[in-house]
């Protein structure tokens, strides 16, 4: 049996999906299972990562966890860790591999709050004592979705983290690479660094929707004043705001090149962002 937290989310309904259709037990928590939508083969109880019980109860006759975590990543992986570690799948050995899904920020040369949330993050998991994989992906296509509005309304997308080349990649091939991880042997102790299969701009990326809406986009770089005032407003914190920000528009982004760690994986090349693109056109219409 396979557990994956996050479940509903862009990486993990794909993980479940592909998991059923390979024919494996899968269990998903969710804070609401009738509106999951998940497929019918896969169990569906009720709970969060936050709620230690309902995750103690989830581990019942489990194998194997994929945790995809958000907010405050290190926070609740703290308390996965604290809720997993006590649970007796662990405590009599039942439970095999420990999966996380964290970010390839914990790589970046400049100390910044995000990658040291998912660093916490990687701490913590690692302190359980089952044998875990560390999934590092860079920034995902579907971060386009920012630029969604002012690309409906004035044609015009307002990019908050700079300009710098990088390999974005498609959600669903995290959820392959996890999926492969979690099926197979030999990844146990190990971190991997997901991209797609390309490096591109996010201007460059403007010009690929543009292509798909048929229309003549713009783009601009919100200057980093502007964003760090943002990210403040979202989190409080405005020393890490600065940092994050700093971190973002540097060009020593761990995503800077192209990897074929998903492709080592799967077996297939990742998506490249025009895919994306056309498969998600209506989102900028």
């Amino acid at each position: 049996m396979i557990l994956v937290l996050g479940a509903t989310g862009t990486v993990g309904r794909p993980a479940v999906e592909e998991l059923v259709e390979q024919g494996r037990r899968v269990r998903a928590l969710s804070r609401a299972p009738e509106r999951a939508n998940l497929p019918e083969k896969a169990e569906v109880l009720q709970g969060s990562v936050s709620d230690g019980a309902s995750v103690v109860a989830a581990l019942e006759g489990v194998r194997s966890v994929f945790a995809i975590l958000s907010g405050n990543v290190a926070g609740q992986a703290t308390a996965l860790a604290e809720a997993v570690a006590g649970a007796a799948p662990v405590r009599e050995g039942r439970l095999e591999h420990l999966v996380l899904l964290s970010s390839a920020s914990v790589l970046h040369p400049l100390e910044h709050g995000i990658a040291a949330d998912h660093r916490r993050a990687e701490e913590a998991v690692r302190a359980v004592g089952v044998p875990w994989t560390f999934l590092r992906p860079g920034p995902f296509h579907s971060n386009s979705t920012w630029w969604a509005e002012g690309i409906r309304e004035t044609g015009v997308a307002r990019c908050l983290i700079g300009n710098q080349p990088g390999a974005p990649i498609d959600e669903s091939d995290i959820a392959a690479a996890a999926v492969a991880v979690l099926t197979e042997e030999g990844h146990e102790g190990r971190a991997y660094e997901l991209t797609g299969p390309e490096v591109i701009t996010s201007a460059e990326q403007v010009r690929v929707i543009g292509t798909v809406l048929g229309r003549d986009l713009g783009f601009e770089v919100a200057p980093p004043e502007h964003v760090v005032d943002v990210f403040t407003a979202i989190t409080g914190d405005r020393e890490a705001a600065v940092t994050n920000v700093r971190a973002l528009h540097s060009p020593q982004v761990p995503w800077a090149q192209a990897k074929d760690t998903v492709e080592r994986l799967t077996g297939r090349p990742p998506r490249p962002f025009r895919e994306w693109a056309r498969d998600n056109a209506d989102l900028f219409r």
